[in-house]
């Protein structure tokens, strides 16, 4: 079996395993968090308890309901109570209830149930077995109780002696507001309050959010709202509930990153056994080599453990025989590489050396007849001086574009140079670029001709750019060549791509030549001769051809002549 299979076959039950796991985790990282959230949401003040907790809190056995223990701690710690009553009204679980609620209910008494005393909560909540059940919750409704006493007092609405020192007793006030929410009475209150009816609602709506518990009697003669207040024992604003949730969120994150972590550690081990071994060899053997040293790992009694007594491989190393055989080849492809790369090196300096002595003879004309136009020893004439200005404009001009040449092939290497095509008759580009170039000292000696296809060509090209392409291609046909060399630049295409090619029937080149001629390091010709090149024309072509969504193809022999083409496919002819 291929190591492809054998490790698919491995790792996939490994994988499979490992998901049903992690799946496991990860519904637990779901579900302990939510219980936890919804539990502290409980415990704040259990009236904001969610259907789905009190579903977990609350079940059902042998007909009878059984309260978790969070539940009754957090009514009893409020003063409340708790009743459970099934489909049928039977009241099947309770806490902390009053003796006097009843034990079951009607359809009647469950819908108009009030109590003076309590304000009361309820939740209907779906059991597995689709029955439904009824969850009452009453919590001390303070401000109600006080109300109530006062109805019952004999000179309410008036506020006597009496009824002043029951609110001072009670800790509690009472105002009487008007039709137009206009404060018309107030005692003991706080000074300076007047509540608006929104606030009213929303400490009726959400009375865990006010720091006082209202309650409210309207007396239809004298169209006024008497609203009686006291402090609220189940204040929890939002935001405290908020940080309470947000510290159980943690908590519960902790669990569950423990519990992953210490998973991880065992697998961790695990793994290590049977796989740590063979992979920590290996991933010596690929330091090793990182360092220059492409042998097999040794061990203190100079053997290669991967290998058994017989020398075949270890039974531990066989499930990673391909990857031992592919270091094997890597090792030796290593070694051949290091000796490439050296000879690369001695290249490069080559190229270094030869460009700072090309750099070094405009240099000295430019030092040498600046000094001498400096110098008060001799009076040059107008003719010596323009001939010295003429060398030393073209020594800069070398200059210019040899540090031009270095930009342009980087800012290639980088794609940081920007192409602007547009659609162009390359025949009649050709053309015109052939002209100017044949009319050159350096064209001069060569026989330089154009043909082509068809009459019309167009190709999306940076006109600018294409010009540098022939320029640099034609320089070096130009260059390395003999006098009276042939030179033919031909265009032509098909219906699968546009060729542009350069023929010349010269020196031609060595195949170690063509195969480093676009090479940024390698330089052509003799190196000696002053202002010989830069070394970068050709890689600067190759890089634009590119650039342009082509390739460029070499053909050379010795002595015979050389034959460059640029292939352009048709999806670039506009």
């Amino acid at each position: 079996m291929s190591l492809r299979r054998r490790l698919t076959l491995h790792f996939s039950l490994h994988f499979i395993l490992m998901l049903c796991l992690i799946l496991l985790f990860i519904l637990g990282s779901f579900f302990f968090p939510a219980y936890f959230i919804l539990e502290s949401e409980m415990k704040a003040d259990f009236a904001r308890a969610s259907e789905e907790y009190l579903n977990l809190a609350i079940t059902i056995e042998d007909g009878k309901a059984v309260i978790n223990e969070s539940v009754k701690e957090s009514i009893r710690k409020k003063g409340g109570w708790l009743q459970v009553v099934d489909s049928k009204g039977s009241v099947i679980g309770e806490y902390n209830a009053p003796k006097e609620l009843p034990k079951r209910y009607d359809f009647t008494h469950i819908l108009s149930m009030d109590f003076d005393n309590f304000r009361t909560y309820y939740w209907i909540l779906k059991k597995d077995d689709d029955s439904e059940i009824t969850v009452i919750y009453g919590a001390p409704f303070k401000s109600k109780q006080i109300l109530n006493t006062l109805l019952r007092s004999r000179s309410f609405p008036y506020i006597d002696t009496d009824v002043k020192n029951y609110l001072v007793k009670q800790n509690a006030w009472i105002q009487v507001y008007d039709a137009s929410g206009n404060v018309v009475y107030s005692y003991h209150a706080p000074p300076k309050l007047k509540l608006t009816y929104t606030e009213i609602l929303s400490m009726k709506k959400a009375p865990w959010n006010s720091k006082v518990d209202i309650s409210s009697y309207y007396d239809k003669e004298k169209d006024q709202m008497f609203v009686v207040g006291t402090s609220n024992p189940y204040y929890s604003p939002d935001h405290i509930t908020d940080s309470i949730i947000g510290a159980s969120l943690l908590n519960s994150f902790l669990v569950v990153f423990v519990i992953l972590l210490v998973f991880a550690v065992a697998v961790s081990i695990w793994y290590s056994k049977k796989f740590g071994k063979p992979l920590l060899y290996m991933m010596k053997w690929i330091s090793n080599m990182s360092k220059g040293n492409y042998m097999a790992p040794k061990d203190k009694k100079g053997r290669i453990p991967i290998l058994n007594k017989k020398g075949s491989l270890h039974k531990r190393y066989k499930i990673f025989r391909e990857i031992v055989d592919s270091l094997y080849t890597l090792s030796n492809t290593l070694q051949q590489n290091e000796e490439t790369q050296r000879r690369m090196e001695k290249t490069r300096e080559e190229w270094i050396t030869g460009l700072s002595h090309d750099s070094k003879t405009p240099l000295s004309s430019l030092y040498g007849f600046s000094a001498l136009l400096a110098s008060d020893q001799y009076q040059w004439s107008p003719e010596e001086i323009r001939e010295m200005g003429r060398v030393m404009k073209e020594k800069a001009t070398y200059m210019s574009e040899l540090i031009e040449d270095l930009n342009l092939t980087y800012r290639l290497k980088n794609n940081a140079l920007p192409i602007h095509k547009e659609k162009k008759d390359i025949v009649s580009l050709l053309k015109e670029f052939l002209a100017a170039f044949a009319a050159t000292a350096e064209a001069q000696e060569k026989e330089i001709d154009f043909e082509s296809t068809q009459d019309v060509i167009f190709l999306e090209i940076d006109p600018k750019w294409f010009t540098r392409i022939l320029d640099n291609l034609l320089a070096n046909a130009v260059k390395h060549n003999r006098p009276g060399t042939k030179i033919k630049v031909k265009a032509e295409a098909n219906h699968q791509c546009t060729v542009i090619s350069i023929e010349d029937n010269g020196i031609g080149m060595d195949e170690e030549t063509v195969k480093n001629l676009f090479n940024r390091y390698y330089r052509g010709g003799n190196t000696q001769d002053s202002d010989s090149g830069s070394g970068l024309g050709m890689a600067i072509a190759h890089q634009l051809v590119v650039a342009h969504g082509g390739e460029i193809i070499v053909e050379s022999e010795k002595h015979v002549g050389t034959t460059i083409k640029m292939v352009f496919p048709r999806t670039n002819d506009g």
